[in-house]
């Protein structure tokens, strides 16, 4: 069984309005479409928190994904930043040939991107649980989660549970050029990152045990030595992309990192090139015995390559 995951940066179903507007000022052609908005609520829908348009993924980004999605054959993948259920059955349905029959989005707390996270599987799933509702002792008056933590069971032949899939995305480390304190955003952004971590500990604590087979994955925006990701050491579970093998060879003339565990890169200015390992995947010590390999599918180019994170999976014998 191979189980992977994989930011696809901003999968949106959304009309892009700027594109709509360049058509009819060529003066070659119109937009063969109306839209009324009847109410402020759906007008604010298209537009992020900070005022700003979301549109979907230019066309070709989007195939670029879907071909990075089914390149490695695998069975189950954990997908970040995807705007709800219907946006991953149509890219299922229209870009992936309907690889996947088993497709799971919850709608999650982002109330600024509208991001979530989403399952595609070719293995029957068990039932799917969110954690957004969970709160941290430290925070108890907020949902900790910016976005969510999901669980669910992936299914063998019989209908047994075969392993538990966590599947998060973290806090990002984005900081608005224009906030007033940068520093102090920076700070509060890496804080809350400790609390959605140190929360996701306590539920697996509480749903399993050391014999259970389970694996954690997902976008967590920050390195696996990180002191705001050290609960998951703490809990025992096990770096499964320690030693990864690398499919695909970026086209570049900068000198890449010797250890290839790496799944995301950034240049900040008067900084050496970074490349950090932000999207990962945990085994409990349970299922390090059954980990057959570790992977990451590598970009051709290495600003982006229809998403600026490259995805990571593992090969279980199970």
């Amino acid at each position: 069984m191979r189980v992977g995951t994989f930011n696809l940066n901003n999968l949106f179903d959304r009309w892009n309005f700027a594109g709509a507007l360049e058509v009819l000022e060529s003066g070659t052609a119109t937009v063969p479409a109306t839209y009324t908005f009847d109410d402020e609520h759906r007008r604010r829908l298209q537009l992020d928190a900070r005022g700003k348009l979301l549109v979907a993924k230019p066309p070709a980004d989007t195939l670029r994904v879907a071909e990075r999605l089914l390149e490695p054959d695998i069975d189950v993948w954990v997908v970040q930043e995807v705007e709800n259920a219907d946006t991953l059955r149509q890219f299922n349905r229209d870009h992936l040939g309907n690889t996947y029959p088993h497709v799971m989005v919850i709608d999650g707390n982002d109330s600024t991107r509208f991001i979530d996270i989403g399952v595609l599987s070719r293995r029957p799933l068990g039932g799917m649980t969110s954690w957004q509702r969970a709160f941290h002792p430290d925070e108890p008056t907020r949902p900790v989660f910016s976005r969510d933590l999901v669980e669910f069971e992936i299914l063998d032949d019989r209908g047994r549970k075969a392993v538990t899939v966590f599947g998060t995305h973290l806090k990002s480390k984005f900081v608005d050029f224009t906030a007033r304190d940068p520093e102090a955003e920076r700070a509060a952004a890496d804080r809350l990152r400790r609390l959605q971590a140190e929360t996701i500990a306590r539920i697996i604590a509480s749903r399993t045990s050391t014999r259970q087979k389970f694996l954690l994955c997902g976008d967590m925006n920050d390195t696996i030595d990180s002191p705001q990701l050290a609960a998951f050491a703490e809990l025992g579970l096990v770096d499964a992309l320690a030693n990864p093998v690398e499919v695909g060879t970026v086209k570049t003339k900068v000198e890449l990192p010797a250890n290839p565990a790496w799944t995301s890169t950034f240049k900040a200015s008067g900084q050496p090139r970074a490349f950090d390992l932000i999207d990962q995947i945990w085994l409990s010590p349970a299922l390090v015995p059954k980990l057959a390999g570790a992977f990451i599918g590598r970009r051709r180019k290495l600003a982006r390559d229809g998403t600026d994170h490259d995805p990571a999976w593992v090969s279980l014998d199970l």
